[in-house]
């Protein structure tokens, strides 16, 4: 015999259902299994539906003067109801859910649904008991539960975060480097190859740096998709491989010679964000601000390896060179993130507050683009007045995560391209 359960579960296999809503279904496809049935009906919901003393469904009849004890025993008792299928109250269901501007199917659209004309079985006791659609309606858009500050329904009105169950991965590329990262540490902490400390530092560093952009990236992607912008999953944002953050020349070119030549790590990735579709300007903020804490997180994973290891004695002559380059890895971790929270476009600290600034502003900012953050860079470089506060910033970070200031500075040599 098939399972009642089952059948619920093609019924509301496309529809957003409230938990409320979800145990209703769940404890009526019970009932229906109780009897023998191969099916739940709309009769078995509203008896679940009725016993559930705490749903809203069951609040907004007693605030319309209705016993639901009395209409439960009101309802035939053995739950058959030809009308329609569990499939078409659900469907009617979300109806009411979207008509009332909802986001999920509840209770009490369950409850509108079953006074549909298309469903008598239902309908009948509940009109009996003095309930019509434009009531339940009505309470439910205007009406106030005693001591409450808000319409019942305000908790519907807001949209559900989305589920991340089959949309978050790992790019083999991602893990590939990772292994970069694990191999020529391996090397430096063995000091396998002595004679080539440089170029085991630049892959170390580089690819490093470069897996922390990944994350920077993902935590961006992450908060949008969360906030709204469901095209995340489809662009390919939430799966670390970095080939999906690029942008050739801000990405690639400019941040490796940069970080090459001068040692100032750009935050050359590139995560395309429709804005109109988060739920709010906090939303916004939050995906700007999402990128900088990605980077304060991996930062913080290499001050731990960093501080463990001290604090152990295991830094040792013969594998100085490996926490020289992780010192200097960390402290390049602590620059990117106090300059990518400058409130210069099109940095993240700017867009933290880009929603809150004026059109005007806006406007001004949106034909600086990328320039903004080559003329940054360049200031930091030429004009002392400029760099220096920034780099003492990031360098105060980096002690206050524990970086000897030497190891920085042999990292920063054995890094650097002569």
């Amino acid at each position: 015999m098939p399972d009642p359960a089952v059948g619920l579960n093609r019924a509301v296999a496309d529809i957003s259902l409230t938990r409320e809503a979800r145990d209703d279904l769940q404890r009526a496809a019970g009932e229906a299994a109780n009897r023998g049935a191969t099916d739940a009906t709309p009769l078995d919901v509203l008896r679940a539906l009725l016993a559930n003393r705490g749903s809203l469904a069951v609040q907004t009849l007693r605030r319309l003067g209705a016993d639901p004890a009395a209409v439960a025993a009101a309802l035939p008792p053995d739950g058959n109801d030809p009308a329609i299928p569990l499939r078409q109250l659900i469907v009617n269901a979300n109806r009411e859910a979207q008509v009332l501007g909802h986001y999920q199917v509840d209770s009490i659209h369950l409850l509108l649904a079953m006074l549909y004309s298309d469903s008598p079985a239902t309908a009948a006791p509940l009109q009996k008991a003095g309930l019509t659609m434009y009531d339940l309606r009505r309470n439910l858009q205007t009406g106030q539960r005693p001591g409450a500050t808000a319409t019942p329904d305000r908790a519907l009105r807001r949209r559900p975060l989305p589920r991340l169950r089959g949309v978050l991965g790992v790019s083999p590329i991602f893990l590939g480097l990772l292994g970069l990262v694990v191999v020529s540490g391996a090397l430096l902490w063995f000091d396998v190859l002595p004679q080539y400390v440089g170029p085991l530092t630049v892959v170390f560093v580089a690819s490093g740096w470069i897996s922390s952009v990944c994350v920077h990236e993902f935590f961006h992607a992450l908060t949008a998709y969360l906030g709204g912008d469901t095209s995340m999953p489809s662009s390919g944002y939430l799966n670390l491989n970095p080939l999906r953050y690029t942008h050739v020349l801000m990405s690639i070119v400019l941040p490796a010679v940069f970080l090459l030549l001068g040692g100032i790590p750009l935050p050359g990735g590139a995560v395309y964000i429709n804005s109109a579709a988060l739920r709010s300007r906090r939303w916004q903020t939050a995906v700007s601000l999402a990128g900088p804490l990605g980077t304060l997180l991996c930062g913080l994973l290499v001050a731990a390896v960093f501080g463990s290891c001290l604090r152990l004695g295991l830094i040792r002559a013969d594998n100085f060179q490996f926490f020289t380059a992780l010192a200097f890895l960390g402290t390049m971790e602590m620059f990117a993130l106090v300059l990518t929270l400058l409130p210069v476009p099109p940095l993240d600290g700017f867009r933290a507050i880009y929603p809150w600034l004026p059109y005007s502003i806006q406007a001004w900012s949106g034909r600086i683009g990328w320039y903004g953050m080559i003329l940054l860079f360049m200031a930091i470089w030429f004009v002392p007045a400029i760099g220096a506060p920034i780099i003492g910033a990031a360098s105060t970070l980096a002690g206050l995560l524990g970086f000897d200031p030497a190891f920085v500075s042999i990292g920063a040599q054995q890094f650097r391209l002569r």
